[in-house]
């Protein structure tokens, strides 16, 4: 597996003969170039979450998710091939997609290998929910994580617009209150 790596036209180009990438290897190798040399003046390629240990002993792990920004993108090797994607899930900051086309006139499919793991736990017996109730209960954990995911200024079709007495996201709207300074309080209208 290769990599070239341009921070001036923002591509990782993937070398000759790699027809599969670890979304792992793939940041761990920009990482590396982004340390050498002055390449920390170029905006970074990734942002990454995941990776972390579930159970050392077991050997699970969250999987990485690698959010690629500021307009970086890959680009597969100049020949026809079908390209593997493994090891954590490759994604673009805000939605699109992480690959250019060859310069060439190839023909690339990309597999995507997502890991997928269930983490699940004992409660201590059996569950007395029905799966109505269940249901239920996660659109309720849903409304309220898209409400978080808002609050924070985090969804890009409503962005978050802070005032000195508010701030307001799509539908909701927050006053603040307090002296600006030592106190501030939030409440929700």
């Amino acid at each position: 597996m290769g990599y070239i790596i341009d921070g001036n036209t923002k591509t990782i180009t993937l070398t000759t003969g790699t027809i599969q990438v670890s979304v792992r290897d793939v940041w761990s190798r920009w990482v590396d170039w982004f340390l050498t040399n002055d390449n920390s003046k170029f905006l970074p390629a990734f942002e990454q979450v995941g990776g972390n240990d579930i159970d050392a002993s077991q050997g699970t792990k969250i999987p990485i998710y690698a959010f690629l920004v500021n307009g970086w993108k890959l680009r597969p090797q100049e020949a026809n091939h079908t390209l593997t994607i493994n090891d954590g899930v490759l994604l673009v900051n805000g939605g699109g997609d992480p690959f250019l086309n060859t310069n060439g006139a190839y023909t690339v499919r990309i597999n995507y290998q997502q890991p997928v793991q269930a983490i699940s736990f004992n409660s201590g017996g059996g569950s007395s929910l029905t799966k109505e109730e269940i249901r239920i209960e996660m659109d309720t954990n849903s409304v309220k994580l898209n409400e978080i995911h808002k609050i924070e200024g985090l969804d890009v079709s409503n962005p978050l617009v802070i005032t000195q007495t508010s701030k307001i996201t799509g539908d909701i709207e927050q006053i603040l209150t307090g002296d600006g300074v030592t106190n501030t309080t939030v409440t929700r209208q």
